[in-house]
């Protein structure tokens, strides 16, 4: 593969004095690649993809022709083949692309009418902006050098010609590559690509642009409507966020998620491990505006020191030994959406100091490159450190946890969440039924007895392990206390009088089946708390019962 040759910049004649730049008498202009990205972007959002596709390729287009005249005055003699080494020539030096062709796939012989040429455009300008300004696209969008090929070509040619991309960067590939041929090659393209050359009369596409928005609007509303209501319906038989119990201390947690999820705030969740913090994380991403867009999650405790600056910011091609190909890092791939960074504790200060000027600067840089690149997501942090206690070590950067801690969410272990123990286990019983097919619908007393005491020093994680277990070795349509591992069944009351049946079931002991005998339900409730040393969650556990359930029936028998 060979570049184009090139013209001289000689060529080009600037007066800065009276504002002009001429080639030929042809009047040249400078912009700055960002304000064509940003007038790409501007152009998107109020035409809508398709139209801004075809005028901007008109655009390319107008330019192409003249610059193709500007070369034929300016090379009277030049023969039809010089003049396509001519244009992309010119075009390398405006700085919109080098033009490097592959000699086996082309040939240029306008005398006996070939013309066929497959290139790449090497540093396009539009590639760069759209990945910058817009993100990763499905389709090619170098459309202005499409255009502008397609002008130039043709008014060398004498004849019709098409132009396609074929390959882009702002598709993934490692360059942009374009096809060039006599139209009359290649008719199913010309067919498929004229309608973005057929010119637009503006008022009426700006008529149609408004009364597609009064219909997209009315059809918004309604299904705004239809959200709310089913939103409505759903929350009353869904936990919020998926979490389940009724605490105060979780519903004060799940409160202030809710609270910032709408403000692009940085949060920061605190909490042990097994606790829910990614859960949370989710449920802020799913309350914001960013709601259906990429959520990656990340834990910077399982990255090797020497592999997190690579993993969070992306490398470029030969930044290390084995990067065989550049490729982006979460913090890319989180663009416009929202980036979970768990146990953020655990990176190294490098990595930190990295994070803090993406959060500062809403940039970030691959390894191995210097172009930094703009970015629009949101940071969730979270860790089972204590970040203070590492600021005052001096392994935590102050600056970059002020920066986190905009918002901080802490999180309770679940032996502080009262009743959410057995309201936890019941939804990790049904959940685990239904998956392994078993007819198990519920936890003995004695088995509710001791999840109700045990400590769970793993948190939801630790239970929701030890319920999938206890489904799994269930013989009945109940879950029994030895299905349950042999450290739980530490409960005194249910060790002093634990039995085992002839046909080897572990059965409740005297006292609690002379509770449940006991006729009268306000006796028997002031039993079961006697018994559980007045802890709701124990006497619940006795009778069988949520803790819900029992502080209801209580309140009803006025106890």
């Amino acid at each position: 593969m060979k570049p184009v040759r090139e013209i001289s910049p000689d060529l080009l004649h600037f007066e800065p004095d009276k504002g002009l730049v001429e080639f030929e008498g042809y009047r040249m202009v400078m912009l700055s690649a960002c304000a064509l990205g940003a007038l790409r972007r501007e152009l998107i959002q109020t035409l809508g993809w398709r139209r801004a596709r075809g005028l901007m390729k008109r655009f390319g287009h107008a330019a192409g022709l003249a610059d193709g005249l500007a070369l034929a005055e300016r090379f009277p003699d030049a023969s039809g083949k010089r003049h396509m080494d001519l244009g992309p020539a010119l075009h390398a030096l405006e700085g919109i692309a080098k033009v490097v062709r592959i000699p086996e796939f082309t040939e240029i012989d306008l005398d006996n009418g070939r013309y066929h040429v497959e290139a790449y455009w090497e540093g396009s300008f539009e590639a760069e902006q759209h990945l910058e300004l817009l993100g990763p696209s499905d389709e090619p969008v170098c459309w202005t050098l499409v255009g502008y090929a397609l002008g130039h070509s043709s008014a060398a040619a004498g004849r019709p010609t098409v132009v396609v991309e074929t390959e882009c960067r702002a598709m993934g590939h490692e360059r942009c590559r374009f096809t060039a041929a006599l139209a009359d090659e290649m008719p199913d393209v010309v067919e498929r690509e004229q309608a973005d050359y057929a010119p637009q009369h503006l008022p009426q596409v700006l008529e149609d642009l408004h009364q597609n928005l009064k219909r997209h609007r009315r059809t918004l509303r309604s299904k705004e409507k239809t959200i709310a209501q089913l939103r409505s319906e759903v929350e009353k038989i869904r936990p919020r966020g998926r979490f389940v119990g009724d605490s105060a201390a979780l519903a004060s947690a799940l409160d202030t998620a809710q609270a910032v999820a709408p403000y692009d705030a940085t949060v920061l969740v605190l909490g042990e491990s097994g606790t829910g913090k990614e859960l949370l994380a989710r449920f802020v991403h799913e309350q914001s505006v960013r709601t259906g867009r990429a959520f990656e999650s990340v834990n910077c405790s399982a990255l090797p020191e020497s592999l997190q600056e690579a993993e969070l910011f992306g490398y470029a091609k030969g930044a290390f030994t084995g990067a065989i190909s550049a490729s982006a890092g979460v913090f890319e791939a989180a663009h416009r959406g929202t980036l979970f960074l768990d146990e953020i504790g655990d990176l190294a200060l490098s990595a930190q100091t990295k994070i803090l000027r993406a959060l500062q600067e809403g940039e970030i840089k691959r390894l191995g490159e210097s172009r930094r690149r703009q970015l629009d997501t949101r940071i969730i942090a979270a860790t089972h450190r204590d970040l203070e206690a590492m600021v005052r070590a001096k392994t935590f950067r102050e600056d970059l946890f002020y920066r986190l801690s905009v918002m901080t969410i802490t999180l309770p272990p679940l032996r502080q969440r009262g009743n959410d123990v057995l309201l936890l286990a019941e939804h990790f019983l049904s959940f685990y039924a239904e998956r392994f097919g078993k007819q198990v619908e519920g936890f003995s007393g004695r088995a509710n007895r001791a999840l109700a005491s045990h400590a769970w020093p793993g948190n939801v994680r630790e239970l929701e392990n030890v319920v999938q277990r206890a489904v799994i070795l269930a013989r009945g349509k109940k879950i029994v206390l030895a299905d349950l591992p042999d450290h739980l069944g530490s409960d005194p009351l249910a060790a002093a009088g634990r039995q085992t049946s002839s046909a080897g079931v572990v059965e409740d002991p005297p006292v609690l089946a002379d509770l449940r005998s006991m006729d009268n339900e306000v006796e028997r409730m002031l039993r079961a708390l006697e018994l559980g040393g007045g802890n709701r969650n124990r006497a619940a556990g006795f009778l069988g019962i949520s803790r819900t359930t029992l502080w209801r029936r209580m309140k009803a028998l006025g106890i």
